[in-house]
């Protein structure tokens, strides 16, 4: 268990570095992407029913919404991920 604890203290330090602008962003982009490329591929093999000029207006739609969503969860990860870094800082500090 102790080792886990350090592997993400140490990946956290090395993210942290980046900044927060990176970090939330970037898995922004991730999530959103991988979402809208389902999306694609699904109606590309098996919606039968819709046509380009309906499904790009939800694929716009789902793009908007997703990265809006996406940049705020990502921003309350970053807050819980860094008090979880804080408090294990500061238990570090004392010993």
């Amino acid at each position: 268990m102790n080792s886990w604890i350090n592997k993400q203290y140490n990946r956290w330090a090395i993210t942290r570095r980046k900044g927060r602008l990176h970090y939330v962003i970037k898995h922004t982009l991730i999530v959103a992407g991988a979402v809208l490329f389902g999306s694609f591929l699904g109606f590309m093999l098996f919606d039968k029913i819709r046509n380009w000029g309906e499904f790009s207006i939800d694929f716009g739609i789902a793009a908007i919404a997703l990265l809006v969503f996406g940049l705020v969860i990502n921003h309350i990860i970053w807050i819980v991920a860094e008090i979880f870094y804080e408090k294990e800082f500061a238990k570090r500090e004392r010993t």
